[in-house]
């Protein structure tokens, strides 16, 4: 090896270092680059092998010769200081180059000096003849189609297929140089890898199920239920129901033996109380009982489900299982997830609300005649009575059912999730947020093509690691979760960029990133009940049956007078008369029916506040007046008085009507009963005066109501909120996710102190809102965050005026 005017006295041998020196050739073209000797080592080497150059670029070609002409000769060896005597001779020097000499492809002969190169308007030179140039054409290719390789490799890890690093045929690989081909596509892989935040790691833990060794404080045991779902609340409902059940038996038993209940004294008394409204009113209560019951059903059965382990599959759950009640109609989804033991509660507690307008019916008026004296007693209807007590017993037995089902179904909770604060918590270190991308623009996103299990439970992040966390999560799976580092969060590292977990085309993403500003995207969703067109239908309805309410009972005077019943009055041995029970039992279930549409309404507008609060201002919200706010969990009372605290008394108002609604059926089944009017010697339906006044009240008042449920812009949505999964949609890519507020709360009260005590000195710091803000890969994305960060600046916020 000739080493030109290096001077090499001596190696220190302790120290070796080396120095490198650009290279003017061609990596994928020359192997004189690899070779250990000179070119100019001897002068029959240069007869017999002349390397290949890389010719000049043709764009700039004078620097090139102002470079090649200026650069000096220097040499590849630094000197360094001896520190052992060494001399070796130059015939061992040129013994040890001819060892290590690697063999080299032949070349053509043709001088490559300076002067010889091709000129810039001269064409390169064809490829050598009878040289086969296909292992290089081949490395080159590999390189140009790298990108590609690495891509398709991450999606076949995605899928869990095995990464063929090969072509199907064999390749061809004569030279020794062309070996180092693997160890560049490996650092190709590395230098093309999407990396959209900065990497903590090298790989990803994953998701292992952990089980702490025992109950703490800091670690609760996972089967916490709702108030009203606990053993002492539930079991004083089903002493209800059997109290009710006693008191039918009794009626009906004493009433058959004897001449009937008690003496009837008139229209308006407290007897007619007793036994006209008062039945209805203990009903509705039980009801009203069960509407709390199913509400904490609905709010907690897709957790109940996702922690159970018999479960193969889960991750439907999110997007299918309903997170607020249709009291209108049956339930059926709990059968389609095989929970048949909750779909039968739920549909049991359906079928009670008909014990509403059957108590309205279950005391009639009879005459009997007792020692030759005859008077007018009230009475227990016996087919109604009986059907009243199977329903009660139906309800008792499924309450049993239920008592029994929470006990062996641990929900997988540390607290209630009420609020969208809960939710956060929950998924915070979530590995299945990726299923979630695009999804806020989207009305029929179904989470993933292929089922998957998702658990709700304690999780390790790795065999290695010692913290444990709770969340919903896929077991073994890596973590795409975030940890806290230096009062911040930064995240973890992830195994594929993200667009290799949910692959899109570049066109579909700038789609997604120009919707999410759109106004038809961001107000593009409604009840189909509460969209204008219909709510104009119910208030020119509900005008106009109030109207026709008011004038036909008071034209003539027809309620004070009394009406034909059309129907015959006379009372049956059983108590039956069929007068009394048509204008008892169907104004009852008009009532009813009354009732249960505004449930909907009231619902929407308890779930909606928060996205309204949100979204309503530039300036956000604040965490107690939004993130917070769980008025689809409060009781109907509760949820009035706090939304007029809070200032939102549109909320307080239709959750007012709700409850006030529920005098419709109670007074609407029990002011008619058929009399015998004396100068007309005849029986005539007659109204209790006081109570039809009262109900004329209440339909006004719930008439007027519909004119203000007129939703207004801020409570429209890109899409339905009726799942828990959709409500993610709108948090999946949040920085509240990694907001150091959220980590790892204790409980409740530890998640709301930090919530209310996040008041620091930046502008917007503690206020979120509803909008366009920049996710944690750098995206553009709708949903909620919060309102001001430091690193991306405000959020936009399309606001609309309250209406």
């Amino acid at each position: 090896m000739n080493l030109g005017e290096a001077n090499l006295r001596t190696v220190n041998t302790s120290k070796p270092a080396l120095v490198h020196t650009p290279s003017k050739q061609s990596i994928a073209a020359s192997d004189d680059y690899y070779s250990l000797s000179s070119a100019a080592s001897s002068q029959d080497e240069k007869s017999a092998v002349r390397p290949y150059q890389t010719p000049p670029l043709h764009i700039i070609p004078e620097l090139y010769r102002r470079r090649d002409d200026a650069a000096p000769s220097k040499p590849t060896v630094r000197a360094v200081t001896p520190t052992l005597p060494l001399a070796p001779s130059a015939a061992h020097l040129r013994a040890s180059a001819q060892d290590h000499k690697i063999k080299r492809k032949p070349v053509s002969t043709e001088s490559t000096s300076p002067s010889d190169r091709p000129s810039n308007n001269e064409p390169i030179s064809p490829p050598t003849p009878g040289v086969d140039d296909t292992p290089y054409i081949q490395f080159a290719i590999d390189q140009l189609t790298r990108d590609q390789e690495v891509n398709e490799a991450s999606k076949r890890r995605l899928r869990g297929a095995p990464s063929h690093e090969s072509y199907s045929v064999d390749r061809i690989v004569p030279d020794e140089q062309l070996r180092l081909q693997q160890g560049m596509k490996s650092a190709a892989r590395k230098e093309t890898s999407f990396q959209p935040v900065r990497r903590l790691s090298d790989t990803s833990a994953t998701a292992i199920p952990a089980t702490p060794t025992q109950d703490s404080f800091r670690f609760p045991r996972l089967d916490y239920l709702p108030r009203c779902l606990r053993l002492p609340s539930l079991v004083a409902l089903l002493t209800c129901c059997l109290l009710m059940g006693a008191g039918i038996i009794f009626s009906n038993v004493w009433s058959s033996r004897h001449y009937g209940l008690w003496q009837y004294d008139g229209v308006g008394t407290s007897r007619y109380f007793v036994f006209q409204y008062l039945p209805q009113f203990l009903a509705i209560i039980i009801v009203l009982w069960l509407f709390i019951i199913q509400n904490a059903l609905y709010r907690i059965l897709p957790f109940i489900m996702m922690h159970s382990e018999r479960r193969t599959f889960t991750s439907h759950i999110l997007h299918s299982a309903a997170l607020f009640p249709s009291y209108l109609i049956p339930n059926l989804w709990c059968f389609r997830h095989e929970e048949m033991s909750f779909g039968l509660c739920l549909n049991v507690f359906w079928l009670c609300l008909f014990t509403v307008p059957l108590q309205g019916c279950l005391y009639q008026t009879r005459y009997f005649t007792v020692e030759g004296e005859s008077i007018w007693r009230w009475t227990s209807v016996q087919p109604v009575g009986w059907t009243l007590l199977v329903l009660y017993l139906f309800l008792a037995l499924t309450l049993a059912l239920l008592i029994w089902k929470l006990q062996r179904s641990p929900s997988g909770l540390r607290w209630d999730p009420r609020s969208l604060a809960d939710v956060v918590v929950l998924f915070q270190r979530s590995n299945v947020l990726s299923d979630f991308y695009g999804s806020e623009a989207r009305r029929d996103h179904q989470g993933t093509a292929a089922p998957k299990k998702y658990t709700l439970r304690y999780w390790i992040a790795g065999k290695r690691s010692s913290e444990i966390f709770h969340g919903i999560e896929e077991a073994q799976a890596a973590l795409h979760g975030f940890r806290l580092h230096r009062g911040s969060n930064e995240k973890r590292s992830y195994q594929l960029d993200l667009e290799s977990q949910r692959p899109l085309k570049a066109s579909t993403l700038d789609s997604l990133q120009k919707d999410v500003h759109s106004p038809l995207v961001r107000y593009c969703w409604l009840p189909w009940f509460l969209k204008d067109t219909f709510v104009v239908t119910w208030i020119v309805i509900a005008i106009i049956l109030m109207l026709a309410f008011v004038i036909v009972s008071f034209v003539n005077s027809a309620v004070v007078r009394g009406f034909m019943p059309m129907l015959p009055s006379p009372t049956t041995s059983q108590g039956f008369s069929p007068a009394n029970f048509m204008y008892s039992f169907v104004p009852s279930i008009i009532g009813m029916l009354l009732f249960l549409l505004w449930q909907p309404i009231d619902l929407y507008f308890r779930a909606l506040e928060p996205f309204a609060q949100l979204g309503g201002s530039t300036r956000g919200s604040p965490a107690d007046e939004s993130l917070l706010l769980d008025y689809t969990a409060c009781l109907p009372v509760e949820v009035s008085i706090k939304a007029a605290l809070a200032g939102h008394y549109k909320v307080a108002w239709i959750s007012f009507i709700s409850l006030m609604s529920a005098t419709l059926p109670i007074l609407s089944g029990g002011i008619f009963t058929a009399q015998y009017f004396i100068p007309n010697r005849e029986v005539r339906l007659a109204a209790d005066i006081s109570g039809y006044y009262a109900l004329v009240v209440f339909v006004v008042i719930y008439a007027l109501s519909f004119l203000v449920i007129w939703p207004g812009k801020n409570r429209r949505l890109p899409h339905d909120i009726h799942s828990l999964g959709q409500i993610l949609s709108f948090m999946y890519e949040s920085r509240l996710l990694n907001d150091a507020t959220f980590w790892q709360p204790r409980s409740k009260v530890d998640l709301v102190t930090r919530l209310l005590g996040t008041l620091t000195g930046d502008r917007g710091s503690s206020r979120y809102a509803f909008g366009v803000y920049t996710g944690r890969h750098g995206k553009e994305h709708l949903g909620i965050d919060r309102l001001h960060r430091p690193e991306s600046g405000e959020m936009f916020i399309a606001t609309g005026t309250m209406k």
